[in-house]
């Protein structure tokens, strides 16, 4: 009988624990469920605009970064930065058509009735609104908006930064480091832009105008030495590669400067776009009815004489390279619209990675100069033909650069590569 009794206690004890057990775990199971939800629902997000090249930004950058993420550890900042990614500058217009943000930075945004533009509305402002808005959601362009806690980060538009205080499971990541969906120019696509415009900008009846002028007066003074027109027309090629390549630098850094006011940029690629359609018709109505000296596609008549005074005193290789430095100044108006929009595009890049690609332009650039001179040193071609050539073949010269250049101009405006 004791031994009943002492093993019905038993069960009862193990049955009893048992129970214990699985109430308690359930217990805190729930409990932990609640506080889970109860800190996923605390997380605060707000989208943040900045840009390295902007000085009031530079005063409130400390605090975004720094002290605001201390004093909230729930706190989330999905941050675009302006300047270093230049494919981020077509979302602050979209936020701007979604939520009626406008386009000034520094830029703040929790809602749509609540934004914070300017250093000192921001740095006065901010902790308030981070107090009353506890649990906002992180809003997107397409006007949706998602808790921080179910964001899917390498989905978000652009390229951008993502802080977030010490209790949000993400660390400060940079999102540039992630493959994710980005409007960025391809490397391919930038090829094919800057080899149609040199290309367009290589058959510019100016330049051979000029060369052939050249390479006649050489020949004249020096009839029987074919090296001495080798050299010269090779020397006007250089100094033509140099100079132009220096007005590249100054141009892409002209429009990098100017790109300070930050949504510049993303209506300068449609102003390139526009500028460029614009050329290629004046190029395509000089097919139909072409005048000399036409407006941005030749150059102009007042120019010619000038030039031809230079021209006709060269009559050796280093006067061809002098020459050649001195006539890029006339050359430039009849050439400086496809060089503007290469400027315009390769602003994007640093002026480093610009180098390559504005190297290549004008390599194209002064190819059709040095056939030219290669012919006629080679005797397959005379200066006076090349000139006659070109005189009777001008209209189609403007035809295939107004095509190339109208197409790549609706190409840029729509964004299309």
């Amino acid at each position: 009988m004791k031994k009943k009794k002492i093993l019905k206690i038993f069960i009862i004890l193990v049955l009893g624990f048992i129970f214990f057990v699985f109430s308690s775990s359930g217990i805190k199971a729930q409990e932990q469920n609640v506080a889970l939800q109860q800190k996923k629902e605390e997380f605060t997000c707000f989208i943040y605009f900045t840009s390295l090249d902007c000085p009031h930004c530079a005063k409130v950058n400390p605090t975004i970064h720094g002290d605001l993420l201390k004093k909230y550890p729930n706190l989330v900042v999905i941050e675009y930065e302006l300047s270093q990614y230049p494919e981020n500058g077509p979302l602050l217009f979209q936020y701007d058509s979604v939520y009626g943000t406008g386009l000034n930075i520094p830029l703040v945004i929790f809602n749509k009735k609540n934004r914070l533009v300017g250093d000192e509305p921001i740095l006065s402002n901010i902790g308030r609104l981070v107090e009353r808005y506890k649990g906002n959601e992180c809003l997107l362009s397409d006007g949706s908006a998602v808790g921080a806690e179910n964001l899917d980060f390498t989905k978000v538009l652009g390229r951008p930064k993502i802080w977030a205080g010490k209790n949000f499971s993400v660390k400060p990541i940079d999102i540039t480091q992630i493959p994710g969906p980005t409007t960025e120019t391809r490397p391919e696509f930038t090829l094919i832009k800057i080899l149609s415009l040199a290309a367009v900008d290589s058959i510019n009846p100016c330049a051979l105008v000029v060369l052939t002028l050249i390479l006649i007066s050489i020949l004249t003074y020096n009839p029987e030495n074919r090296k001495k027109v080798l050299w010269a027309g090779l020397g006007f090629c250089l100094s033509v590669f140099v100079m132009y390549f220096i007005y590249g630098l100054i141009i892409i850094r002209f429009f990098q400067l100017t790109q300070i006011l930050e949504p510049i940029r993303f209506w300068l690629y449609k102003i390139l776009g526009l500028l460029a359609a614009i050329l290629g018709v004046l190029n395509i109505k000089d097919f139909f009815r072409y005048k000399p000296g036409g407006l941005a596609t030749e150059m102009p008549m007042s120019l010619r004489p000038k030039v031809k005074r230079i021209i006709s005193g060269i009559t050796s290789p280093v006067g061809a390279v002098a020459g050649g430095v001195l006539v890029t100044v006339f050359l430039l108006p009849c050439t400086i619209g496809p060089y503007i929009i290469c400027g315009g595009i390769l602003c994007a890049f640093d002026l480093l990675k610009s180098l390559p690609w504005l190297l290549l332009y004008n390599l194209v650039f002064i190819l059709p100069m040095a056939v030219i001179t290669a012919a006629v040193y080679l005797g397959m071609a005379k200066a006076q033909g090349v000139s006659g050539w070109k005189d009777k073949n001008i209209k189609y010269l403007h035809l295939v650069s107004g095509v190339i250049i109208l197409g790549l101009g609706v190409v840029i405006f729509f964004g299309l590569i």
